[in-house]
């Protein structure tokens, strides 16, 4: 803090003595847009934005799924999350989860040692360097394990190279999907959704576009039941 204070205090100095500021530099706001489908039916979107400034790194995401016969919708699911971070570790995670009508809401703060993570098994420990399980870092493929964003709970799993698929990889474990990079880029995923492969295909935004983040966005539903293993990792 005294540095920030420091570094004030000299630019103003330079202005009122008539000396050229140096310009800070902008934040650098990074896009990733996922159309997602179910076998041959759309299924929506899921969107991230990320604001780096320095080593701090403002993280949010929209997901928004509607399976639809006809004009029916037969399964809705809207996720929203905020994350920060400081050189690669949390900060803070904010997020809230409609899942068909259950609803999840979950926090993680740093206390001392660890992470504590508040979910659907009330208030667990998470390691201090864990990942969130939201997979744009490339380096989510070095994990041991993930913080479920939207339970709330730790989850133990292994990443493994895919045969024939270059910058794809396997997770395994307490989740299953396989992730895919490109020059450390996300590009895209896959998992099973009840029998039906749920695929992600990149779509590039400009970092301009329209972005309406807002947790209340996520609306109430009957109060998620706790899970049968609590993870106390």
């Amino acid at each position: 803090m005294m540095a920030w204070k420091k570094m004030g205090l000299g630019i103003l100095a330079a202005a009122l003595a008539g000396q050229a500021v140096p310009a800070l530099a902008a934040p650098k706001v990074t896009r990733i847009d996922f159309e997602v489908t179910r076998g041959d039916s759309p299924l929506g979107w899921q969107r991230l934005r990320i604001v780096e400034d320095g080593n701090r790194a403002t993280v949010e995401v929209m997901i928004d799924f509607e399976l639809k016969f006809g004009p029916i919708a037969l399964y809705r699911y809207t996720h929203r999350n905020r994350t920060v971070l400081q050189d690669g570790r949390i900060v803070s995670v904010d997020t809230r989860t409609n899942d068909d009508g259950v609803y999840y809401e979950v926090t993680a703060r740093p206390q001392g040692d660890h992470i504590a993570l508040t979910g659907v098994n009330g208030t667990v420990r998470a390691p201090l360097d864990i990942h969130p399980s939201d997979y744009w870092r490339y380096s989510t493929i070095q994990q041991p394990r993930l913080l479920d964003t939207q339970k709330g709970i730790v989850r133990e799993i292994t990443m493994t190279p895919v045969g024939g698929k270059q910058g794809c990889y396997d997770m395994t474990g307490d989740l299953e999907m396989q992730l895919c990079y490109d020059d450390k880029r996300w590009i895209g995923g896959t998992f099973d959704g009840k029998g039906k492969p749920v695929v992600y295909t990149r779509r590039d935004q400009p970092t301009d576009a329209p972005w309406n983040f807002d947790l209340n966005a996520v609306p109430a539903g009957k109060p998620a039941e706790p899970m049968p293993v609590q993870a106390t990792r």
